[in-house]
């Protein structure tokens, strides 16, 4: 089995990686990068070339290199669609995550042979026991989400379901009733910005009886959805909105504006079909306004952060 990486660079104890361009590229371009050649790396260097290697390795034993036949395995036989997500999201933990130790550029290479001879008596594991272990794993959240949600990834993943010859793939489909109900079952992504704490502490910290200290936010909205008796028109992945919100506002302190502090009077307009200010400002969504159907308006939850009130 071989597959194709681009060259690997060491530099004592970085490591990058090299390829060819093959063509005009007009983003590069944008960067300066107008050679025949262009190296990069990832943030995680080299631990993310063992995990990348994982990947390919295990789609190549039980998938035929196919992710979507992967995901049809694990799922084989489960007519419950929140079940199903779960163990979508077990079994994509266990493919990429799930590499032991960490690497560096004195051990690549061993950690590579490590994960050759592992893949070779790699089976999944779909028990719920591992459910606890799945908060903040950020690229899985996201990337689950995205197959699920958007317009663009969720029509690739049902058309590449149907290639494998999954049966009823509809079922993924993002307009099936029954996908769009058991969208609860997806965590918040674990990211920098969901715990920021002036966010965290004034929004939510004040509202849980017994908080632990050790709880990231995914662990934490997750308890708060508990609490709320798991409303169906709203669940913990939607709140990854704060990837955009926490920079604009709570960074900047822009409390006197917030929907969440001060409130939202000065900039709403109201007006029909202008972008609303609120989104656009906080969060820099362009969202066409209707003062028919808003809920900015009402400021049900003006003053709601803590943060603002000890101001």
């Amino acid at each position: 089995m071989t597959f194709y990486l681009p060259n690997l660079k060491r530099n004592g104890k970085n490591m990058r990686l090299e390829c060819l361009i093959e063509g005009e590229n007009a983003r590069l371009r944008r960067y300066g990068i107008v050679s025949n050649s262009v190296s990069f790396a990832s943030r995680y260097m080299p631990e993310d070339l063992v995990l990348i290697f994982r990947t390919l390795s295990i789609l190549d034993k039980i998938a035929d290199r196919s992710l979507a036949n992967f995901i049809h395995i694990a799922v084989e036989g489960e007519t419950d669609t929140r079940s199903a997500i779960w163990k979508t999201a077990v079994a994509l933990n266990q493919l990429t995550y799930m590499a032991g130790g960490a690497v560096s550029a004195s051990n690549y290479n061993s950690q590579i042979q490590e994960e050759i001879d592992g893949v070779f008596w790699f089976q999944l594991e779909l028990d719920q026991a591992g459910k606890k272990k799945l908060f903040g794993r950020k690229r899985l959240w996201c990337s689950l989400r995205d197959y699920l949600k958007s317009p663009k990834f969720n029509q690739i993943l049902v058309d590449a379901l149907k290639e494998v010859s999954a049966p009823n793939p509809e079922k993924w489909e993002r307009t099936n009733p029954d996908l769009k109900a058991a969208l609860n079952t997806l965590e918040l992504p674990g990211d920098v910005w969901n715990n920021a704490e002036i966010f965290r502490k004034g929004l939510f910290g004040p509202y849980i009886a017994n908080e632990r200290k050790t709880w990231d936010m995914p662990r934490t909205v997750r308890r708060i959805y508990e609490i709320l008796g798991k409303p169906s028109d709203f669940y913990p992945e939607q709140l990854d909105v704060t990837f955009d919100f926490v920079p604009r506002m709570c960074e900047r302190t822009m409390c006197s504006v917030c929907l969440f502090g001060g409130g939202v009077e000065d900039i709403c307009h109201q007006t029909q079909g202008l972008l609303c200010p609120v989104t656009l400002y906080s969060c820099g969504y362009k969202h066409k306004c209707d003062p028919e159907d808003c809920v900015f308006k009402s400021e049900r939850v003006q003053e709601f952060c803590v943060s603002y009130l000890r101001k």
